[in-house]
């Protein structure tokens, strides 16, 4: 079990990628034999640790050329899985569950989640699973990829799920993953499945901005927030949430969302979303027109979206972050051993949107066109607070071919 001949044969795969595939069969049956040996007694963590990488980086290389090779990894590594689930061999589980997540996102497309995954997938909701830290974040890494590729399977498990989603979000340590959860649930789940549950999840939200609001968490619900008004439409965010109390909407945005943006902003698919769900707000929202108090929240909206769109932190047209292979801090960690190779990689919530910018400037000469001189002192009052955003949203005018009347 020498760490520095299993990180070199790491290293030595990672290079050889596309050139795998020819060997791809022998070099899984030998980490494979490896694997098994290990998991009845594992000693040293950081072989341990590069073992899973190879595995990892071999998934990748030939995947990603081909996702139909899925089929062949599921064949050889289930076994070995499986077991290492049944002994319950605590050092390895949080490893097999992200390999378990990566090969099911390689999936191709329409094969659904199989046999194996499907059979596999209610006892990971017990409760004593998650009982465990290292194993939070791979298993709620692996829910999310079962939600992407199989989420109408997955119907009957909904309250199952929103029971896992519930004790994360009580916990401040694993709050974070609870939104990777509950944003995959609805970017995924037939909508009439978690609809009528969204009064309860808002609630819970709510309970916890009540009594537990933290920068962190803010900065959370309002990345929920923006993906639910952007996938749903704003009637439908406002609805939920005066459903709940009155005006618990209008007040929530005043209060809460605004605020959050005003004093950190988002970066890349969080910038995006939050800038789609912003136009939603602007263009489809009625009622924020109703009164003085409400004008004031859409010029301050408007603000909001254009700060982000011209920030050059926010990276909006940089939407995923590469990580250099070569340059990344590979190894063992005590308290959770992410595998670098098998990342789950960046999914936009909104792919049908190519500029989110140039959207909301489009979004905002619809609005004037249709409703002449009811805007424009709006958008004045908005973007006067700072001449950043004045100069800033006139250029993403020009850029955009857009002429505010």
């Amino acid at each position: 079990e020498n760490e520095y001949v299993m990180k070199c044969i790491m290293r030595s795969l990672n290079v050889a990628k596309d050139d795998l595939l020819d060997v791809v069969s022998i070099v899984l049956e030998k980490l494979t034999s490896a694997l098994g040996v290990v998991a009845k007694n594992p000693k040293n963590p950081q072989y341990n640790h590069f073992l899973f990488e190879s595995i990892a980086v071999l998934i990748r290389a030939v995947c990603s050329k081909d996702s139909a090779h899925t089929s062949a990894f599921e064949h050889f590594l289930f076994p070995p899985f499986q077991t290492i689930l049944q002994m319950d061999v605590v050092e390895f589980t949080p490893y097999v569950f992200q390999l378990l997540a990566q090969i099911l996102e390689f999936r191709p497309e329409g094969a659904g989640l199989g046999d194996g995954y499907t059979s596999l997938f209610p006892p990971l909701l017990t409760p004593t699973l998650w009982e465990r830290k290292s194993n939070v974040p791979a298993l709620s890494r692996l829910i999310v990829a079962y939600l992407g590729k199989g989420a109408k399977d997955l119907v009957p498990h909904l309250m199952g799920m929103l029971g896992v989603f519930q004790k994360l979000v009580s916990s401040k340590a694993n709050e974070l993953f609870a939104f990777d959860l509950l944003r995959a649930i609805v970017m995924y789940m037939p909508q009439e499945a978690f609809m009528p549950r969204m009064k309860d999840i808002f609630q819970i939200l709510l309970m916890k901005l009540q009594h537990g609001k933290t920068p962190k968490f803010v900065g959370l619900v309002t990345h929920f927030f923006a993906l639910f008004v952007g996938k749903f439409g704003s009637q439908g965010y406002l609805d939920q949430l005066n459903r709940i109390q009155p005006s618990l909407g209008l007040m929530l945005l005043g209060q809460v969302w605004i605020p959050r943006l005003q004093s950190s902003s988002p970066t890349r698919l969080e910038a995006k979303t939050q800038v789609v769900g912003l136009t939603k707000l602007l263009c489809d929202t009625p009622a924020l027109l109703a009164d003085t108090n409400g004008q004031q929240v859409w010029s301050q909206i408007l603000a909001c979206a254009v700060k982000i769109v011209i920030s050059p932190d926010s990276h909006l047209t940089g939407v995923s972050a590469e990580d250099n292979d070569n340059d990344a801090e590979i190894g063992y960690d005590a308290s959770f051993s992410l595998l670098h190779f098998a990342k789950r990689p960046a999914v936009d919530p909104f792919p049908e949107v190519q500029d989110a910018g140039a959207s909301l400037a489009k979004s905002m000469q619809t609005i004037c066109a249709s409703h002449p001189g009811v805007f424009a002192p709006l958008i004045q009052r908005g973007l006067s607070v700072d001449p950043k955003l004045s100069a800033g949203f006139e250029s993403l005018c020009q850029k955009s071919g857009v002429y505010l009347a």
